[in-house]
């Protein structure tokens, strides 16, 4: 019997890229048929499925003719027979474990009620098991009611940090818990030259270079703090050029918000980060919610301080002197603050060696691998 992905979101995030890192370790590992059900509509990972499919003929890859939403909780609820419908598809199959892929608890949610419905066990590989409510979504608190029982279906569940394990079972999990740590590509993350990276980059050489890598969204990601913080203490706004890479729906929000504080700043497109990392003094990740983010292992691989947001896998990962008060511009400034003042220590080599060598791409393939064959027997 086959092993089965299932990946219903129209969509695809960080969370897909390390899932398809893990797909391949595991045909890599293995001669055997591996099956993945896709949505028809994320087109992005339908072609990335392909070109793994041509490197390992032994994927086979099935086009599903449906997408989640996010309102999935209470179309399972009230459109019942969306779960027969996949069961069907399940028992033609006949997998010997489902891997459901969930951004969030809601994602491919419809796999977990049709393999409890046929008796298959499952598996959910979730970065993500914060409430809606915490996440900022529309009707959040409601949504949180019926999402409730999701937590009580997957046999397994595969998380990346302890922080996210210790909330799965704050939402109600019972089964058992695997960390998987996420791994990055350690061979294109290293230091290297700060000024060589700045003159690339066009980027000022004498002033302190401050960044966030990633989707412009205030909602999550929170890059309006940053600004905040900086304006906030005339001393940092003297001394720190910023630098956003990336785009995203508050983009003309954020050059707006730039404007009215007269800061120094850059905006790059999405781009390859590595200089950039060099290039900076200090990556800051400011958001509401994480799960572990790929931004700050490559950044530290890099030989790069990272600032976080004190929650989630930035709490697992960076000492406390690197951590901010959630949603607080005053507590990121004073942690900015009396990191110049000691003047601007690298991270210590205990952690960079610690992202280098147990989150790296190999270590999380050995990882996922060894973990998804385990909940097989």
């Amino acid at each position: 019997m086959s092993l089965l992905f299932y990946d219903d979101s129209p969509v695809f995030g960080g969370h897909e890229v390390m899932a398809l890192a893990g797909l391949e370790a595991i045909l890599q590992r293995s001669s055997e048929t591996l099956l993945f059900f896709a949505s028809h509509s994320n087109e992005k990972l339908l072609t990335r499925l392909g070109e793994i499919s041509s490197r390992f003929p032994h994927l086979k890859i099935i086009q599903l003719p449906w997408e989640s939403s996010r309102f999935e909780s209470l179309r399972n609820r009230f459109l019942p027979s969306r779960i027969h419908k996949l069961a069907d598809l399940l028992r033609t199959h006949n997998p010997s474990l489902l891997v459901a892929i969930q951004g969030n608890i809601e994602h491919s949610s419809l796999s977990l009620h049709a393999a409890k419905h046929i008796g298959l066990r499952s598996v959910s590989y979730i970065p993500v098991p914060h409430t809606n409510e915490q996440m900022g979504a529309k009707l959040g608190k409601w949504r949180d009611i019926f999402c409730h029982r999701l937590f009580t279906l997957p046999d397994a569940f595969i998380t990346i940090t302890d922080e996210m394990g210790k909330m799965l079972k704050l939402r109600g999990a019972t089964s058992t818990i695997h960390i998987v740590y996420n791994g990055i590509d350690t061979t294109r993350f290293q230091s290297g030259d700060k000024n060589e990276a700045r003159t690339q980059l066009a980027l000022p050489l004498e002033k302190h270079l401050l960044g966030i890598v990633g989707r412009i969204e205030f909602r999550q990601k929170q890059q309006h703090l940053l600004i905040e913080a900086i304006a906030s203490q005339k001393n940092l706004a003297a001394a720190c050029h910023l630098v956003f890479a990336g785009d995203g729906p508050d983009a003309q929000a954020l050059s707006a918000l730039i404007s009215s504080h007269q800061l120094s700043v850059t905006i790059l497109p999405w781009c390859d980060p590595a200089p950039l990392y060099r290039a900076l003094d200090a990556l800051v990740i400011p958001s509401r919610y994480e799960g572990l983010p790929l931004v700050m292992l490559e950044a530290l691989a890099s030989g790069t301080a990272v600032f976080g947001s004190d929650r989630d896998g930035m709490k697992d990962v960076l000492p406390s002197s690197m951590r901010f008060q959630p949603d607080c511009p005053k507590s990121l400034a004073d942690a900015l603050s009396k990191w110049f003042n000691a003047k601007s220590p690298p991270p210590a080599e205990d952690l960079v060696h610690r992202v280098r060598n147990t989150m790296s791409l190999t270590a999380f393939g050995q990882s996922f691998h060894d973990t998804v064959q385990h909940l097989r027997q």
